[in-house]
């Protein structure tokens, strides 16, 4: 079977996994979903699917829901406690604590149950006596040709700011499952501390509970890299139309969605709204073969693409008029609903472009200079002038952290000059961001100030992460991942990654996704490597790849950029690169994980 189709049909595993869950109750149920949970969902079972288990109706979790009398009732909910806290009080609302249903109240946790769930229920006597707990992990939801995700909203934030290593348990274990369907690669590398970390776990598993017995895998090599290994490739502004279609509409699980809104004409700070146009259509080239053709394209050539299509269209409908009527008759039958769903197609994307320009369209061009600058480490001083602006004109709390953190991570900042923005920006948004500071440097955004020579605390010394230094640089241009003049970069027949930011940067994943397919010496990749943080790399005589074909798992989020630098790779090299990550992400959903409070 081909390697796509059996990723494709991942979601049988996942229907199995929860089949088990809903038939610890065979009576009628009722389900209750998290709307963000929504999406996803129906990503691996379809209502039909649920209604043959029992599912009466379902319903979205409210602050205040109806008594369902005797059915059982299934909530589905992310691992928040704020939203635990919130099912488990409705829930006693609906009991006689004396007297407490059995078999009724089910909550289902993805992707996992946390401890304080287990124990606040036991606290309260309701654990296994009138509230039953569950986790459930979907597999990789495969939401185009070669993207898979996992959809769990909260690892970055999980892990890279509040080093909470609870999900690296569910993350081994899916990819321990994985590998039963694809086999187990004989190259496999992991960069980061928690990729190494996840490997680790994977061996465990491997060694408690058997691994596959395929001989061959549909893998040639496994890379795991870390997300705060390649900050930039995460908060430079994108220049591909999927990558700022999900600026813009903020996708969720390959799906871009925006219902009419209603929006004030002016902002804050006086500026105007303009509001995005109503959308909705799947980023599957398999569903859409109009984004097929635009999603990698760099973005000044997807409005001419989306022209010429109109033209095509307006030619067909003339010479539907001059057809005979059998012509006519054929043309109904074989190609009348293939031009009606291309109309609905291009009308999405006509739209969608709209938006995009009309949103990023005023500072696009000067914030794509600025940052061709900090990868180039020039004009300093522009750039943080180019940030003062930002602070004062744009209502955007994340946008500007994001350049500000581009900054940080590449360029040296002194202590002055983070202190004077981080002021700036409280002003600016309030000082209820202010613990974001923290997160920032336990995120490795930003340094650890320098303690004061009067401190009693003996570290005393700068704690600087990699990507705070001129090390930034030096690993970049050891890795070649800044080309030398943008400029000269083509844009429209693209044949370097870098496109993806306007000539800019390349990815550090479609880097080492080329030296494992072009067969570097191990040891050079080790070397090139090695500056980064933690490595591990395992060849079972693997190396050079007997199956050109790369699997990349990204730990915290990948973006729409990275994945179209990898589908060049894979048109330039004629190999196969699939890429899994627990999120498709934008630099601003970094940032809401930096400033915003978690549940």
């Amino acid at each position: 079977m081909d390697v796509m189709k059996k990723l494709s049909s991942l979601q049988e595993i996942s229907k199995s996994q929860l089949s088990k869950i809903l038939c610890v109750n065979p009576n009628k149920k009722y389900l209750i979903l998290e709307p963000s949970l929504i999406k996803p969902l129906e990503r691996v079972c379809g209502v039909k699917w649920l209604k043959s288990f029992g599912v009466d109706k379902i319903f979205k979790t409210e602050n205040v829901i109806p008594n369902f009398s005797a059915a059982a009732i299934f909530y589905m909910i992310y691992s928040e406690t704020r939203t635990f806290k919130q099912v488990v009080d409705q829930i006693r609302s609906q009991i006689d604590i004396e007297k407490p249903p059995r078999n009724k109240f089910h909550i289902i946790v993805v992707p996992q149950a946390l401890c304080t769930f287990e124990n606040e229920l036991e606290e309260l006597g309701l654990l296994y006596t009138a509230i039953a707990l569950h986790s459930f992990q979907w597999m990789p939801i495969h939401l185009d040709v070669g993207v898979l995700s996992l959809e769990i909203p909260n690892v970055f934030s999980s892990l890279f700011v509040y080093q909470n290593a609870l999900f690296l348990s569910n993350l081994s274990k899916i990819l321990w499952q994985l590998c039963f369907v694809i086999g187990k690669p004989r190259f496999m590398l992991a960069l980061g501390q928690y990729s190494v970390a996840l490997l680790n776990q994977y061996d465990r598993l491997c060694e408690d509970r058997g691994e596959t017995d395929k001989l061959d895998s549909d893998f040639g090599a496994f890379v795991i890299v870390d997300r705060n290994v390649d900050y930039p490739s995460a908060l430079l502004t994108p220049g591909t139309y999927s990558g700022l279609l999900n600026e813009v509409y903020t996708c969720r699980t390959g799906v871009c969605e925006n219902k009419e809104e209603v929006v004030d004409k002016l902002d804050e700070k006086c500026n105007p709204v303009v509001a995005k146009q109503v959308v909705s259509f799947a980023l599957d080239s398999n569903q859409d073969s109009v984004y097929a053709d635009i999603k990698n394209r760099y973005f000044t050539e997807v409005t001419s693409v989306l022209s010429n299509l109109t033209k095509q269209l307006k030619s067909e409908k003339v010479s539907s008029k001059e057809m005979a009527l059998d012509e006519i008759k054929h043309y109904v039958q074989t190609k009348l609903q293939a031009t009606k769903s291309r109309k609905k197609f291009i009308t999405n994307h006509l739209l969608a472009a709209e938006s995009i320009i009309n949103i990023l369209g005023h500072r696009y061009e000067n914030q794509n200079h600025i940052e061709q600058n900090i990868m180039k480490d020039t004009e300093k001083t522009n750039s943080l002038n180019f940030l003062d602006e930002l602070l004062a004109t744009e209502n955007d709390k994340y946008a500007t952290l994001r350049l500000f953190c581009l900054l940080a991570v590449t360029q040296k900042l002194t202590e002055s000059e983070v202190r004077t923005f981080w002021h700036k920006y409280l002003q600016q948004f309030g000082f209820a961001n202010g613990y974001g500071f923290l997160n920032l440097v336990k995120a490795g955004f930003i340094s650890e100030p320098v303690q004061s020579s009067n401190s009693l605390n003996l570290q005393s010394k700068i704690k600087i992460p990699k990507f705070t230094s001129s090390d930034f640089y030096i690993n970049a241009k050891n890795l070649k991942q800044i080309p030398p003049d943008p400029d000269k970069i083509n844009l429209k027949y693209p044949t370097c990654a870098s496109y993806v930011y306007g000539g800019a940067y390349i990815p550090l994943i479609t880097q080492i996704a080329g030296m494992i397919l072009n067969s570097l010496p191990v040891d050079d990749v080790r070397s090139k490597l090695d500056p980064l943080g933690a490595l591990s790399v395992r060849n079972d005589k693997g190396y050079p790849l007997q199956t050109r074909s790369v699997l990349i798992y990204v730990v915290g989020g990948v973006t729409y950029a990275e994945i179209a630098a990898c589908n060049l790779l894979e048109t330039l090299t004629g190999a196969r690169i699939c890429v899994l990550s627990d999120r498709i992400v934008t630099g601003n959903d970094l940032m809401a994980s930096v400033v915003d409070f978690p549940n």
